[in-house]
């Protein structure tokens, strides 16, 4: 740290004179050298010390933490990974200036992953850790070799870079700290998520650091959700291995009931977003289909049985129902094709299997239905026949020589129904998605599911309905997620109300239902505008790959 300062003219680093040049040096009294080494030990008073941020009042003024503020600090400086829900403009970019800060100044050859949903608010951040090391006394300083506003690297080998989640930027780099702001708001998670954090777990000392408000149920609540489970009560660290910490609207010094109704009034008194924004309520987006607070009860269990891509989570049982629900797709490794097998001896029904696969094609799906169809005593199989399903349920029936498919025909105003078998061009063997089967499909699940009368145990048909949002008139996955396994549950409740699954069960699913009038329940199966047009509503799918699913039962 040592060193004679340089006499010659500089001009700092492109014209900037608040910022160190590379090499230049620094003498150190011994006051420098205690406060550079308090600094170095303790991130809170590095930032409460040597940190300025700009005000919109005051201008560059120097921190103030607040103890949740404090409380993050010291949860990432001590843990590897740490996810912190928070309400709006409660100081968390404040927050991750200080800790990104410190991380580069007082570490050698650390690489810091600075990243938002988009580009632009990450390099806003950057922008803002930019404005805070320019007002540090040089000797805290590192030399600065590249200082841009997308990215930052030190003459100590430490460096920052900011980018957006949907970046190729970092990808397969390797980072030591990893900051995504607005967690809950990336989109396409799951293919972000591969790509970046096998390099971080593959290490022992790198971190990762959460901020967001809610977003509905997605990645972020789940996160969170997991590291308040099993929390080990020495490290405070959850089932994932995160820290949670949260941070609602009254833990905001100055937030008081007064600011609360000047606020709710802003929002035109909305009560259910202010719990969102402000008070990091988890709801499910306003628009799932599934109540939000259903969907935060249910939780999945571990299968007792993987084969393939068939999870089982109960084995058959002698003289027991059982209905399975094919939907089908072309592949390619994008759709997923998916059934869901349901026991159907009594209420509440029951998922006891699932499959999903995105890359099989159809005679092997066929087969693996065939297998699983008759490992559960000959169930019943209805598959949706949008498309090439048709083509399953060919193989299914002519190739395997299955019997138990259910058919189905037109029924006029009342849509489709199932159907004997008999009975010309009209008869599918299986069923057409159109809009009307959809809408019921989708009202009765509903009931279902908030009622307590469908079982759902599985993690990734949770994960599903979690994200199964209305758009428009009709409900489907939300951006960046699929819902295969949840139309096949939407197909099984509309098949709940057919005569033939009345007979075959002895169980009116309506009846069971129903705990208002005839006609709420048929305004709620049948809102006013949806007219059936017999148009099927699949959309149009790409081409086919093949990975065998190679499992006996």
């Amino acid at each position: 740290m040592a060193g004679i300062i340089d006499n010659r003219e500089f001009d700092g680093v492109r014209g900037n004179m608040n910022i160190k040049r590379k090499g230049e040096s620094i003498e150190f009294t011994p006051e420098m050298v205690e406060e550079w080494r308090k600094c170095a030990e303790d991130p809170i008073y590095f930032a409460e010390n040597y940190i300025k941020i700009v005000s919109v009042d005051h201008g560059l003024i120097p921190i103030k933490l607040y103890d949740y503020q404090k409380e993050i600090i010291n949860a990432i400086t001590f843990n590897r990974y740490v996810t912190v829900n928070t309400s709006r403009q409660a100081g968390k970019t404040t927050t991750a200036v200080c800790i990104i800060l410190h991380y580069i100044l007082f570490n050698r050859f650390k690489s810091v992953a600075l990243l938002a949903n988009k580009g632009d608010a990450a390099r806003e951040i950057l922008d803002r850790i930019q404005t805070a090391y320019e007002s540090l006394p040089k000797w805290i300083q590192q030399g600065v070799i590249e200082w841009n506003k997308g990215s930052v690297v030190l003459e100590n080998g430490s460096k920052v870079l900011a980018a957006s989640t949907s970046s190729s930027n970092i990808r397969g780099k390797s980072m030591n700290f990893v900051y995504i702001d607005e967690t809950a708001f990336v989109e396409g998670w799951k293919e972000f998520y591969s790509s970046v954090f096998p390099t971080l777990s593959s290490g022992k000392t790198t971190k990762i650091l959460f901020t967001s408000t809610p977003n509905g149920l997605n990645h972020f609540f789940k996160t969170c959700e997991q590291a308040q489970m099993d929390v080990n009560p020495e490290t405070g660290r959850g089932k994932n291995g995160f820290i949670y910490i949260e941070v609602p609207w009254h833990r905001v010094p100055g937030r008081d009931e007064a600011w609360k109704e000047e606020i709710l009034a802003g929002m035109d008194f909305d009560y259910q977003q202010f719990e969102v924004e402000f008070n990091v309520t988890f709801e499910g987006s306003s628009n799932t289909l599934i109540s939000g607070q259903k969907l935060k009860d249910m939780f999945h269990k571990k299968y007792e049985q993987k084969e393939g891509n068939v999870y089982i989570y109960e084995r058959p049982k002698e003289k027991s129902n059982y209905v399975i629900v094919a939907d089908v797709s072309r592949g390619k490794g994008l759709d997923y094709s998916a059934f869901q097998v349901i026991d159907i001896t009594k209420m509440p029904y029951r998922q006891v299997a699932i499959f999903r696969d995105n890359f099989i094609v159809p005679i092997e799906y066929a087969e693996t239905i065939h297998r699983v169809a008759r490992f559960y005593n000959t169930a019943s199989v209805l598959i949706e026949v949008n498309d090439i399903g048709a083509q399953v349920s060919d193989v299914l029936y002519f190739d395997f020589g299955y019997e138990n498919i259910l058919f189905t025909e037109n029924a006029g105003a009342a849509g489709k129904r199932i159907s004997t078998g008999f009975g010309g061009k009209n008869v599918d063997k299986g069923v057409r998605t159109t809009k009307l089967v959809k809408n019921v499909g989708c009202s009765l699940l509903k009931l279902l599911i908030e009622q307590n009368q469908l079982e759902i145990i599985d993690e990734e048909t949770i994960k599903e309905l979690r994200q199964f949002s209305k758009k428009g008139t009709s409900y489907e996955a939300e951006a960046g997620s699929t819902d295969d396994l949840t139309m096949c549950l939407v197909l099984f409740a509309w098949l709940s109300d057919q005569r033939y699954f009345r007979d075959l069960t002895d169980i009116n699913t309506i009846a069971k239902l129903r705990d208002r009038s005839e006609e709420e329940m048929l305004e709620q199966l049948i809102p006013f505008g949806i007219i059936d047009d017999g148009q099927d509503i699949h959309e149009e799918a790409v081409d086919w790959t093949y990975r065998p699913s190679d499992w006996i039962l």
